[in-house]
């Protein structure tokens, strides 16, 4: 997982320009957001998106930010957990190197949205956040107990 300075924006029109085609065929409101400004990546995507990103990318962390019980019950291959809930959770972010990218997933999105959130507020250059979290994931792809 070492991508270049170089390949991040290739990914991202990559990702774009399948967003918009993945969006004329499936649901009107599936679409890919990205926000790039100062060099900074947070993008949102789809499961097949995703699982291509954590399949070829050379470095990175696949970060859950489930409860232990949910990470217990299933997760992806290779994922690190940090409970989004805990009292220490900005701490713990704070312990990771900003400059490797992070796919952060949660259960329904909405907690890996505003992890990712929190991370661009405190530095990080690359974050990719699964749409619709373990929920999509699991309807498309395998899960690790």
């Amino acid at each position: 997982m070492n991508m270049s300075a170089k390949t991040i924006p290739s990914v991202l029109i990559v990702l774009l320009l399948w967003g918009g085609a993945v969006s004329c065929q499936s649901k009107p409101e599936a679409s890919v957001e990205v926000t790039q400004s100062e060099g900074v990546v947070n993008v949102d995507v789809n499961v097949a998106a995703f699982a291509a990103l954590i399949d070829t990318a050379e470095t990175g962390l696949l970060l859950d930010v489930r409860t232990d019980t949910e990470f217990a019950m299933g997760h992806i291959r290779g994922a690190a957990q940090i409970d989004f809930y805990r009292n220490d959770f900005r701490e713990e972010l704070a312990k990771l190197d900003p400059n490797v990218p992070v796919y952060v997933y949660c259960r329904s999105g909405n907690r890996s949205g505003q992890a990712a959130k929190m991370m661009k507020s405190m530095g990080f250059k690359t974050v990719y956040n699964l749409e619709g979290g373990m929920g999509a994931w699991v309807r498309q792809q395998p899960v690790e107990k």
